[in-house]
């Protein structure tokens, strides 16, 4: 008989937002395996961070298929979106990213998953602070927020970090910065 004992997972509150999570949670930028995904949830990890560019789109989908089988109450999602636009060598955005695109991508996003919310809604990867208070994302994050289909909104960065936490900061906007 197996009589291995299981570790505790230890847990720590997000912030402010109240979420107990544990130390260890899944990015599934790369991870297009559902068995792997139901492993971790049934072992304990309940934090599941993807994103709306994440293989194509494609680990959005395979996320929704697998997280049908669990209660929505068992597990955290984090989900990501940049709006069009983005200038790659300057990081500012184009009069492309516009609210409208911001708010498409994100209905993607949630069609793909196949939820009515999201835990954690990133404005995905930008490295300015004209970036992090461009007012149509804020605002697009803003209608998404209010409108309950993302309990909390936050920032992701790999780059510049300091002049990004900078900025989400002096938005008081903004409720998870992931560096």
């Amino acid at each position: 008989a197996n009589t291995t004992v299981k570790p505790a997972m230890m847990y720590r509150t997000l912030g402010k937002t109240g979420i107990k999570l544990p130390i260890v949670s899944m990015g599934g930028m790369n991870s297009d395996n559902p068995n792997l995904v139901r492993a971790a949830l049934d072992n304990g990890i309940i934090h599941l961070d993807t994103a709306h560019v994440y293989q194509r789109g494609n680990n959005e989908v395979m996320l929704g298929e697998v997280l049908k089988d669990y209660p929505r109450d068992s597990f955290i999602l984090a989900t990501k979106v940049r709006p069009d636009g983005r200038d790659r060598s300057t990081g500012s955005y184009s009069e492309a990213a516009t609210v409208e695109n911001f708010l498409e991508k994100f209905d993607l996003s949630m069609e793909r998953l196949g939820l009515d919310y999201v835990d954690i809604l990133y404005h995905h990867s930008f490295s300015t602070k004209e970036a992090a208070l461009h007012p149509n994302v804020l605002e697009a994050m803003k209608r998404i927020k209010n409108s309950g289909r993302a309990r909390f909104v936050g920032i992701t960065t790999h780059s510049n970090e300091p002049e990004v936490i900078e900025a989400a900061i002096e938005s008081q906007f903004y409720d998870v910065i992931l560096t």
